[in-house]
């Protein structure tokens, strides 16, 4: 992107810049609850070269949808028991996804999700780019309630962020659900921890 639009910068610059970009980001996530849009941190990367481009550049958008296809192209693998206990769950109760997009958009985790023969099993996919917040905020939470007509305090959300998932369901009236498969969380307000897939599965079918 930027040789076509002219400008020199050197690697490791970039690389510099670019892992700015990532801590900026995490701000917006973490202190302003923003969904942020792959654009976004692509201008501010651009800013901090005293680059504007207009807003119908063509070559940030060109970049965005490399990053896209980047996620598809090479994507990363399903954890064990996830796949397995989707399709469990879809068999019995109304799924939706809500997601704090990072530099890859919503767009693009739908076309992952469909990849892994997976999309079909949720009525909706809510991701913070789309709706503007990300979680804790209410607005993707309230969002998903409204797509799937259900009322907050028959639904259940199941996160791995305590801050986020777990504080941002409860503070909206659901109920909540950490899993811990990729590290332990510590202690939480979560009604259980499920420290795999297997285990959420069992606890969602035998205790709703």
């Amino acid at each position: 992107m930027l040789q076509r639009i002219g400008a020199e910068v050197p690697a490791d610059e970039f690389i510099r810049l670019y892992r700015a970009s990532a801590v900026e980001a995490e701000r917006w996530w973490r202190d302003e609850h923003r969904g942020y849009t792959t654009a976004d941190r692509i201008r501010w990367l651009l800013a901090q070269l005293a680059i504007e481009r207009p807003l119908d550049c063509e070559h940030i958008a060109r970049a965005v949808d490399e990053v896209d296809e980047t996620l598809t192209t090479f994507p990363p693998p399903l954890l064990p028991g996830a796949a397995d206990g989707i399709r469990a769950l879809a068999s019995r109760f109304k799924l939706a996804i809500v997601s704090d997009t990072g530099f890859a958009s919503g767009r693009a985790q739908d076309r992952l999700l469909e990849q892994d023969g997976l999309l079909e099993h949720f009525t909706a996919t809510i991701y913070s780019m789309d709706v503007g917040h990300s979680k804790p905020h209410p607005e993707p939470f309230q969002k998903a309630l409204e797509v799937l007509g259900a009322d907050p305090h028959e639904t259940i959300h199941v996160g791995d962020i305590e801050r986020t998932d777990i504080a941002g369901a409860l503070a909206v009236g659901m109920r909540a659900i950490r899993i811990d498969v990729i590290r332990p969380g510590g202690s939480s307000d979560a009604e259980y921890v499920a420290t795999s897939y297997e285990a959420l599965v069992e606890y969602l079918l035998t205790a709703t």
